[in-house]
C-alpha cells in the first residue's frame, strides 16, 4: 500500500499550502528501494483525464489572469492541477472549462471517475476525492 514520507522533510513544508504542495512526495514501497512520484507527475496524469472527458474545453490556471480565465498547454497542466498527500491518500483539485449547454453534473462526475481511474490506474495511488472547479463556460455560435 502507498504511503506518504512525513519525517523531518514533511515538518519542514512552509505553511502555504501551494508550497507545501510543490515539496511533497508520495513514496511507493518496492523491492530494492523507493520510487517517488511528484506532485507535477500526478497532475500532468490527471490533467490528460480531464482533457479526454466529453464537454471539456480545456485545463484553466487556477487564478484568473486580469479577470480572464486562461486556458492551458498540455505541458502546463500542473497549473490548473493540484495535488495534496494525507497519510496514504491524495486529493486532487481541479480546474476546468466546460461547453455551454450540456449538463455541468454530469460532466463534472465524468471528470471525476475519470480522474481518480487513471492516477490509481496509472500510479497505484489511492485517490479519496476530486474536486472539480469550473472556472469558465464556452459559448460557442
Amino acid at each position: 500500500m502507498p504511503s506518504v514520507s512525513s519525517g523531518a522533510a514533511a515538518a519542514a513544508l512552509p505553511a502555504s499550502p501551494d508550497r507545501a504542495v510543490a515539496h511533497a512526495r508520495a513514496m511507493v514501497p518496492g523491492r530494492q528501494g523507493k520510487i517517488e512520484v511528484a506532485p507535477r507527475a500526478i497532475a500532468t496524469v490527471a490533467g490528460r483525464a480531464v482533457a479526454e472527458c466529453y464537454g471539456v474545453v480545456g485545463v484553466a490556471a487556477r487564478r484568473p489572469r486580469f479577470g480572464a480565465v486562461e486556458l492551458l498547454p498540455p505541458e502546463q497542466y500542473n497549473r490548473g492541477v493540484m495535488v495534496r498527500f494525507a497519510e496514504d491518500h491524495i486529493t486532487i483539485e481541479l480546474y476546468v472549462v466546460l461547453e455551454h449547454g450540456l449538463r455541468i453534473t454530469e460532466i463534472a462526475r465524468n471528470i471525476m471517475e475519470n480522474v481518480k481511474f487513471a492516477v490509481e490506474r496509472t500510479l497505484g495511488l489511492r485517490v479519496v476525492r476530486v474536486n472539480v472547479n469550473v472556472q469558465a463556460l464556452r459559448v460557442t455560435a
